[in-house]
């Protein structure tokens, strides 16, 4: 990456590979004379402190002529654009790119930091490699950053200077002249631009990588696959391990740490076309850093196997008010000392990966100490616990906290090390927190209708919160330490949910997900400090030992396990040090006990100036506070796009020009296989292609049901066979018999929660139009054998029409309709794709599946006899999911069409007989196929069944849609956008101009604002004139008769108060005139 600066207009070039990204401040300001001269009379004020005041002046009065130029509302507004390089001119340029002689360079744009009038670029400019979860994925230390100033040239003096270098030279001088620092050194330290933010991010606390979005974890980023990964038809080469952003996600935005910095830099990339978006992520001007851990090791999983070991802690950022301490949350559920910590195992074969979340206790507390009069100190027998707010308030902030957890994971398990010791103040806290857990799922309860105790106890997206309490005492962690020993006594007791929540595992010859993790440990102590990261440990061990007994591994070599217990220590000192060092700036306080009573007072003070008694804020809580933008003066800098919004502006208008619609066939077929498969080609072929199918279809939708059978004991499901089996056999049916000869389909796409499978095959001449496909999973119950039941989804861009998929599980039983209701419900809103995009945010949706719903109020017999006489419309009123719909409870807004086939369910295996075990369960149709469109573009042509695949105990169920979808053209809609651009050069100029000419006929004003433009408004509206009123005509109606012109009070005409209030009534006899005297109707009252 390098760095290009034209000096008048000031405009920032950062090029990468073959694109540049342009910066320019719309009205910048400047010292005065020539670059050269500037450099000159900068250097002779560092030497002269009389000069240093001038300087001051005439800057201070040239950044005061530059803002009369422009109106305050301008400041924070900067122009961007994103462009080939080849496109640019660069005679004008100055490299200014950091000398790699000197080891530093540029690795990445951090974005744009708005502080005290100035903008800043931000860049990391020195880095060391710490970790390596996969092959192909690298994290580095962020070292040095370097800072430029956007819109004013006072600091260029520091361009092309070592500035660190250039301060130890000045603090070995100092030192050999009798010790502190030069004046020169701190001269250079207060001047240069950020530089409290600057040696913060340059701390070695700060981590990021180029590879991928760092603020995410792997089974995330797993999920996010989209067409990039395929081969680009121009360099015929893929895009694996290139950086997607994820952190759009508002969970994982919590942990990046210059959101401020590249928030509007995120919205600019959002307005970029598919393609665009691809090249950008892939350049570096996009950046995430997390704050906390990340350390990779060589060890072995088993003898002669090599691995990688990985430890990733990330720090949340996100919440309002002090981050880290001893405090709780604030009102959208966000709390201190939260961090995210995700363990990674990398062999040639499989990568293995599990995340834990710790963080205080999520409601509104803290903590007051009475000062003791004689020593100033507080002692722990004088704190307490104070709660700010009321219990409903904490209440409302816990449950949003748990949402997002639910809505992320799945489900939350509760990890409570703190004491049960009620007679101290964290004693006390537990008590409230346990109050809060009991009132949680209180609420989720009362909303259930149904008693019966299997019921999911999930309403309306809100899952029970399981919770154990394991208060973890400071000896016994020293007693075991961080060596491979596990504590039998704890991992006992959480035996039973690290088995249900499983793990993520990535099966490499496979090419497969083959285990997903389906629920997060949630562990927290006082502080969410060592208690938290012991357990954090002893979790993470008993997890990677059974992962890897599920894949064949039984003993697990003892380097690894010592190996990871010495990365989780690590992690718990370098974690304490982050956090202590922000709640105090004493150096001693993580080195010992006693030293925490000693620097009691002022981290008393600290506290208390977060809590909003006015204290000065140390330097490095400023410098974060700055990075995170949460000063009182602080905004976002305003990104303005012109010439891509002007283009992709008038592209919208003229969209007929270059759409259009075309009509695609969607196939699309569910089947509860009852875990077995089908090997005749014939068998197959009948179900894919029915005697109505006449052409190949455009897309393949196949939902799978127990596609395998689960046992409780089992993290990784291995047995991803039946699934890849059912994919090669499927394909070749469906390129062998298609209706039409040599059609090739693309396996796009497939996922496994459990026993449900999906399947998307495309026809390989439609790749090109496929484009954003992105995986989601949703389970629906509780615990072992609930993985069999819940969603998989798929999420695709058929040319510029948005499709959604979806296979799903519902509760069995005849009885459970109200579960199988809530199944509906936590799938609908559990499923997420990227941007937050629901199911039903897609433009087209198929929702398919076993859903389990019953023929209910009549008898076996009578289900049969209508089954016998083919009267299934008359049996159709009996069914549960019939009801439902109709009353727009279960699946609203969704059509099925007509069904006209026999009940799919329950079958005696290898016969087309019905239920004659001793249960007797009546036929239903179990099997359903449902779609929904926003525009009524979908249009379903077949609804069947197929009758002759007899192994499993359903039927399949098949549908056929046609779908019309929008397509662009590209090539068109390239010659227009290019069309545009010289529609905009001729009226506001060129690129060049624009960026990199003084050229006075270019109104930047106006290309800033536009229609927005504050001085084309007319002044706002009073109580005498509205803004909409033309000529300057006062807002008030006047009426002829009831105007005054004899100047008496009662000779004048007033609203007839006998008409009735309605105008559209007839009035009665004593009321037909509208306006009447008033003297009239005082003289009626004065004779009543």
């Amino acid at each position: 990456m390098k760095l290009y600066l034209n000096d008048r207009p000031r405009t920032f070039v950062i090029v990468s590979g073959a694109h540049a990204l342009l910066v320019r401040h719309p009205f910048p300001t400047y010292a005065g004379g020539s670059s050269h001269h500037n450099i000159h009379l900068h250097h002779h004020h560092h030497h002269q402190a009389s000069g240093e005041d001038q300087k001051k002046q005439s800057s201070s009065s040239s950044a005061s002529k530059g803002s009369s130029t422009s109106s305050s509302s301008t400041l924070n507004k900067v122009i961007v654009e994103f462009v080939q390089k080849d496109s640019l001119q660069f005679s004008n340029f100055r490299d200014i790119t950091p000398n790699k002689s000197k080891q530093k360079q540029i690795f990445g744009f951090l974005g744009l930091l708005n502080f005290k009038s100035n903008i800043y670029l931000g860049f990391i400019t020195s880095r060391s490699k710490s970790a390596s979860p996969i092959i192909g994925e690298d994290i580095y230390t962020i070292t040095g950053v370097d800072f430029y100033c956007l819109n004013n040239d006072e600091f260029d003096h520091f361009i092309g200077r070592d500035i660190d270098d250039q301060l130890d030279a000045d603090h070995s001088l100092a030192t050999s002249a009798g010790g502190g620092t030069s004046s020169a050194a701190d001269k250079i330290t207060s001047d240069y631009p950020a530089a409290s933010i600057r040696r913060l991010l340059s701390s070695g606390s700060f981590y990021y990588s180029s590879n991928f979005d760092i603020t995410s974890n792997f089974q995330e980023r797993s999920y996010h696959k989209t067409i990039s990964s395929f081969e680009d038809d121009s360099t015929k080469k893929t895009f694996a391990n290139k950086f997607h952003l994820i952190s759009d996600n508002p969970y994982f935005r919590s942990f990046m740490w210059n959101s401020f910095m590249n928030s509007e830099l995120i919205e600019f990339r959002s307005r970029l076309s598919a393609n665009e978006k691809i090249a950008f992520d892939t350049t570096g001007f996009l950046t995430t850093i997390t704050r906390g851990y990340a350390q990779t090791v060589n060890t072995l999983v088993s003898p002669g196997v090599d691995a990688l070991l990985t430890i990733i802690s990330k720090q949340s950022c996100c919440k309002n008010g002090p981050l880290f301490g001893d405090w709780g949350c604030d009102d959208s559920g966000d709390v201190s000392n939260f961090v995210e910590t995700e363990v990674l195992v990398y062999t040639e074969k499989f990568c293995f990966s599990y995340v834990i979340v710790r963080g205080n206790v999520p409601i509104f507390w803290e903590v007051e100490g009475n000062f003791h009069k004689k020593t100033l100190l507080t002692s722990k027998k004088s704190k307490k616990i104070v709660y700010p707010r009321s219990f409903e308030a904490s209440q409302h902030a816990f449950s949003r906290h748990f949402e997002k957890l639910n809505t992320q994971f799945n489900e939350v398990h509760i990890l409570n090390a703190l004491t049960d010791d009620t007679k101290t103040y964290k004693g006390d806290l537990n008590v409230t927190f346990k109050e809060h857990i009991i009132e949680y799922n209180r609420n989720g309860e009362s909303l259930n209708t149904d008693n019966d105790v299997n019921n999911d106890p999930e309403l309306s997206g809100m899952m029970r919160l399981t919770s154990t309490s394991l208060p973890v005492t400071t000896s016994t962690i020293k007693k075991i330490g961080y060596n491979a020993t596990q504590p039998t006594n704890i991992v006992s007791r959480l035996y039973q949910n690290i088995i249900d929540f499983g793990a993520f595992f990535y099966d490499f010859p496979k090419n497969a997900n083959t285990g997903k993790q389906l629920g997060v440990f949630r562990i927290n102590s006082f502080d969410s400090l060592s208690k938290a990261n012991f357990l954090s440990k002893i979790i993470s061990q008993e997890v990677i030992e059974l992962a890897l007994r599920d894949v064949g591994i039984e003993h697990v070599e003892q380097d690894l396990l010592l190996k990871h217990g010495k990365l989780w220590h690590e992690n718990d000192d370098q974690l304490t040090k982050l956090t202590l060092n922000f709640v105090s700036n004493s150096t001693k306080l993580h080195k010992s006990s006693a030293a925490t009573t000693k620097g009691t007072i002022k981290s008393h003070l600290t506290k208390k100036y977060l809590s909003g008694v006015v204290t000065e804020p140390k330097p490095n809580e400023m410098a974060m506070l700055k990075l995170l933008g949460k000063l009182q003066d602080q905004v976002n800098v305003i990104i303005k796009n012109p010439i891509h919004d002007y283009v992709s502006r008038e592209l919208k208008k003229n969209l007929k020009e270059f759409s259009s619609f075309q009509d695609i066939s969607i196939f699309s077929t569910t089947f509860n296989v009852n875990g077995s498969l089908e090997k005749d080609e014939e068998v197959i072929r009948g179900w894919l292609y029915p005697e109505v199918a006449h052409r190949p279809y455009d897309v393949v939708f196949v939902g799978f049901q127990e596609i395998v059978e689960l046992t409780t004991s089992q993290m990784v499901n291995t047995h991803s066979s039946n699934r890849l089996k059912w994919i090669k056999s499927l394909k070749v049916v469906l390129e062998k018999y298609s209706p039409q000869e040599n059609t090739k389909y693309v396996s796009l796409w497939d996922g496994q929660l459990g026993g449900i499978a999906l399947l998307l095959f495309i026809k390989e001449s439609e790749l090109k139009n496929i484009a954003n496909v992105e995986g989601s999973f949703k389970k629906t119950g509780l615990g072992g054998m609930s993985a069999n039941k819940g969603g998989v989804s798929v999420s695709f861009n058929f040319s510029n029409t948005q499709i959604c998929l979806v296979a799903s599980h519902l509760a069995a039983g005849l009885n459970n309709e109200e579960e199988r209701h809530h199944n509906y419900k936590t799938i609908a809103k559990g499923i997420k794709f990227s941007k937050n995009r629901r199911i039903k945010d897609h433009d087209i949706v198929i929702w398919l599946g076993d859903f389990n719903y019953r023929i209910s109020t009549i008898s076996n017999e009578q289900v049969k006899m209508f089954v016998e006489k083919e009267e299934f419309t008359k049996l159709f009123e009996y069914d549960q999911l019939n009801k439902q719909m109709a009353i727009g409870e279960s699946f609203p807004f969704y059509d099925e069409m007509e069904i006209k086939f026999a009940p799919t369910y329950k079958f005696d295996n290898g016969t087309k007989t019905y239920d004659t075990s001793e249960k007797q369960r009546a036929p239903a149709w179990t099997d359903r196929i449902l779609s929904m469109s926003k525009s009524n573009n979908i249009k379903q042509l077949y609804y069947n069944c197929y009758e002759d695949i007899i192994f499993s105990d359903h039927r399949p169920v098949l549908a056929i849609f046609k779908v019309s979808v929008n397509i662009i053209d590209e090539q068109k809609k390239s010659a227009l956008a290019d069309h545009l651009y010289e529609t905009f050069k001729k009226d506001f100029g060129s690129l060049n101009d624009l960026f990199f000419t003084n050229n006075s006929n270019i109104n930047i004003s106006y290309i800033l604002n536009g229609d927005e433009d504050d001085n084309n408004l007319p002044p706002p509206s009073s109580e005498k004139s509205k803004w909409w009123i033309d000529g300057g005509l006062p807002a008030k109606i006047y009426i002829q008769e009831l105007e005054n012109n004899s100047g008496s009070k009662t000779d004048v005409n007033v609203i007839n108060p006998n008409n009735p209030i309605n105008p559209f009534e007839e009035s009665g006899a004593m009321a037909v005139r509208e306006f009447v005297p008033k003297r009239e109707l005082i003289q009626e009252v004065a004779t009543k």
